[in-house]
This record gives structure tokens, C-alpha cells and sequence, in this order.
């Protein structure tokens, strides 16, 4: 009786183990799409492209809000695809290259999530 409790606790210790471990690793995003948006986005822009820089930015926008949920970072850059587009309709042009800039910014500045396991 003696070794089968002790065979179970050394296995369900050895189980929990290997799911705080798993529970430990890093969260990644891969935005590289949203980069490549953002370059398109700015050199439209700086052209005085409205039509096109409308639909690219309805792509970015789409593409963040697929992954909202998943993600710390991607309703605030999305906030700033929102504004640079309604600054583009408004003729913004500098105001929404801006907006672009500080979005990539904030894409750029990914945090990576690591659990601790708590105390």
C-alpha cells in the first residue's frame, strides 16, 4: 500500500510539474503582417493615397480585430489605425502617417508574457 501511494504522489507531482512548466512559456505574436501593412500604410500616405490607404487600413483593422482577444497590444495599435484613417478621410495626410508610425510603434514594443507560477 506503502509504494503504490508513494509511486502516485511522485507521479501526479511529476504531472503538475510539467504543466506549471508548460503554463511558464512565453506567449509570442507574430505581427509580421501587420509590419508590412504599416509600411504600405506610411508610403501611401506620404503619396496623398486615400482610396488605397482606406482599404489597407480596413485590412489591418480586420486583421487585429481577428486576434483582439489574444492579444495585449493589438487594441491599442488598432486605436491608432482607426484614428489615421479617419484622419486620411478628413485630409489629414500627416496626422494619419503619424498615427501609422505610432501604431508600429506600439507593434514594435511587444511585451512577452511569462507566468511565475504565483505565490
Amino acid at each position: 500500500m506503502k509504494f503504490q501511494s508513494l509511486s502516485l504522489a511522485i507521479i501526479l507531482s511529476l504531472t503538475f510539474f510539467s504543466n506549471a512548466q508548460a503554463a511558464g512559456e512565453p506567449v509570442n505574436e507574430d505581427l509580421s503582417l501587420l509590419f508590412t501593412l504599416s509600411d504600405n500604410l506610411i508610403r501611401m500616405g506620404n503619396d496623398h493615397d486615400s482610396e488605397g490607404f482606406d482599404e489597407l487600413v480596413d485590412m489591418a483593422l480586420k486583421l487585429a480585430a481577428e486576434n483582439r482577444n489574444n492579444s495585449i497590444i493589438l487594441p491599442r495599435a488598432s486605436a491608432r489605425f482607426r484614428s489615421a484613417k479617419y484622419a486620411i478621410r478628413a485630409g489629414k495626410f500627416q496626422t494619419g502617417v503619424d498615427d501609422i508610425q505610432e501604431a508600429k510603434t506600439i507593434l514594435m514594443k511587444k511585451k512577452v508574457l511569462k507566468w511565475d507560477g504565483g505565490s
